[in-house]
C-alpha cells in the first residue's frame, strides 16, 4: 500500500470514527428538585459614582424572587424586583428614582 492511500484510509477511517461519536446521544441529566438558596451583594463607590447591587433567594418549590439596583448616569436610581414561580416565567417591577442620593443606604 502506498502511504498516499494508507493516508486515505487512516482519514476515513477517522472521519467515521468523528460522526459516530457527534452522533451520539447526550447524556440525561438527573432531575433533582430545588435547592433553597440565597444571596446579596452591594457595591458602593462614591467618589466614582458607582452604586449597585442584588438579592435573590430560592425556595424548595423553585419560586424565586429577588431585585437589583443601579444608580444610572443621570442621577436615577433604577430598582427591578422580579420573581419567577412556575410557567410564569420572569415578571418584573421597574421603578425609577429621580435624583436618588443612595450612597449608605445599603448598608446596614
Amino acid at each position: 500500500m502506498t502511504s498516499g492511500k494508507l493516508f486515505l484510509c487512516t482519514l476515513a477511517i477517522l472521519c467515521v470514527s468523528v460522526r459516530q461519536l457527534s452522533s451520539a446521544p447526550a447524556p440525561q441529566e438527573d432531575s433533582y428538585p430545588p435547592m433553597p438558596y440565597e444571596y446579596k451583594y452591594d457595591v458602593e463607590d462614591q467618589e466614582k459614582a458607582l452604586y449597585f447591587g442584588a438579592n435573590e433567594a430560592g425556595d424548595a418549590q423553585g419560586k424565586v424572587i429577588g431585585g437589583y439596583k443601579v444608580l444610572l448616569p443621570d442621577g436615577r436610581l433604577m430598582s427591578v424586583e422580579y420573581s419567577v414561580e412556575g410557567e410564569s416565567g420572569f415578571v418584573p417591577k421597574i421603578t425609577f428614582e429621580n435624583n436618588a442620593s443612595p450612597f449608605g443606604k445599603g448598608r446596614k
